[in-house]
């Protein structure tokens, strides 16, 4: 299997990524904070055929929870809310981060 590309650098977003893998994941998941508020950033593989699901994109954003506190958080995706973001395409993740 080919190894998995972010398509951006950390540089490219104004908030800082925590990976939040765990090892039954199937895409990569990274929580970071805006507003108060948590998030999860799902980066699927660049190549559809190793995603889970051929109808997921390439990013998405999700609502998150933190069960933990903010010294040790434990953060979940929060399945109550759709995702707000979707999309294959790096370049519309970078201008949601910078709207």
């Amino acid at each position: 299997m080919e190894e998995l590309k972010f398509g951006f650098n950390s540089h490219d977003i104004p908030v800082r990524l925590v990976n939040n893998t765990s090892p039954n994941d199937a895409c990569a998941p990274f929580y970071f904070r805006q507003g108060g508020e948590y998030y999860l950033l799902w980066v699927e593989h660049q190549n559809v055929e190793y995603r889970e699901s051929d109808n997921l994109p390439r990013y998405a954003i999700s609502c998150a929870i933190n069960e933990g506190d903010d010294e040790n958080p434990e953060i979940y995706s929060d399945t109550s809310k759709n995702d707000i973001f979707r999309s294959d395409d790096v370049k519309d993740l970078i201008a949601y981060f910078h709207s």
